[in-house]
């Protein structure tokens, strides 16, 4: 992989670095080596693989700001210039984005939705704040302590390896809402991490709705006819957001046990089943229901018997 160095002087025109005397370049390369061609666009994947380091997957563009990791395009996934805007179907970009400094986030979400065109697909990874904070509610060993300080910021081994930013899935969803995605599905992998994808969608294209599957539920299952599941323990809690008042319809099957709906602003009904679901009614909104600020809100918990679970349809 090249150098820094060696890719900038292969940006330069040929023509150009022909005037430099002869000496002077026999010198540099004998240092630095022959400049690197120039970053051929047209012979890499329509997929990117943003903050790469050593997770380096064919099949895709991977970048990342350490030329040691050895990436296709050596870059900055905040800005990414060179790049066309609407070009890529998928982008990945998991253990990112706590990376960057807080005010960061917004305009380096814009622009990897620069990037992907109307439809494309993030993939994205994150630690959940809330759970790490849990974490250490429940041990007070000083090494668990000590290893959720880890994770909470980086392992700061070398430059770029520090967490400024952190997230839970109600700030994670917003940002992305924010910055032109819809459609998010979130769900906690290992217990502190939230893992999920998110649409690239047009401006205007209605309602905007995502989910964060919480602390109870278990990882979305599949058969051989594409039906998806997913099982959820005896209390389980999902988030769904919505960035403008509308109607939701959401379908929590249960084998037994209740669904409370609670969350200010949000106008919400419990159609009864059997077993019965019970409704726990929220308190009274404090503004119109499609207000922009706690009517987006609502945070679903499912509570279901020791001894069975529930499954919940996708959504």
């Amino acid at each position: 992989m090249a150098s820094p160095l060696r890719a900038l002087a292969g940006r330069v025109p040929q023509k150009w670095r022909r005037r430099v005397p002869a000496p002077v370049r026999n010198r540099l390369v004998e240092r630095f080596g022959h400049p690197a061609p120039p970053f051929d666009l047209a012979s890499h994947p329509r997929r990117l693989n943003l903050g790469s380091g050593w997770d380096k997957r064919p099949g895709y563009l991977n970048v990342d700001l350490h030329g040691f990791h050895r990436p296709d395009l050596v870059g900055d996934v905040r800005s990414l210039p060179m790049l066309p805007s609407g070009r890529y179907e998928e982008i990945v970009a998991q253990d990112v984005l706590e990376h960057l400094e807080r005010d960061e986030v917004p305009p380096t979400l814009r622009e990897w939705r620069r990037l992907l065109a109307v439809g494309g697909q993030l993939w994205l990874r994150v630690p959940d704040l809330l759970s790490l904070a849990d974490w250490l509610r429940a041990d007070d060993a000083p090494d668990r302590h000590r290893r959720v300080m880890q994770l909470l910021f980086g392992t700061q081994a070398y430059d770029g390896d520090y967490h400024h930013a952190g997230f839970t899935d109600v700030l994670l969803i917003d940002e992305l809402h924010r910055a032109g995605f819809g459609h998010c599905e979130l769900e906690l992998r290992d217990d502190w991490l939230w893992e999920g994808d998110a649409r690239a969608v047009a401006r205007g294209s209605g309602p905007n709705v995502s989910l964060a599957w919480g602390h109870g539920f278990y990882r979305r299952e599949a058969d051989a006819s594409g039906a998806t599941w997913r099982w959820g323990e005896h209390e389980a809690n999902l988030l769904v957001y919505c960035d403008a008042g509308c109607e939701l319809g959401l379908e929590l099957p249960l084998l037994n046990g209740e669904v409370q709906v609670p969350g200010a602003g949000v106008d919400a009904r419990c159609a009864l089943a059997s077993p019965p679901c019970v409704y726990a009614s929220p308190p009274e909104p404090t503004g119109s229901a499609s207000s922009p600020g706690p009517a987006r809100r609502r945070r679903a918990t499912t509570a279901t018997s020791a001894s069975e679970s529930a499954g919940a349809s996708r959504g």
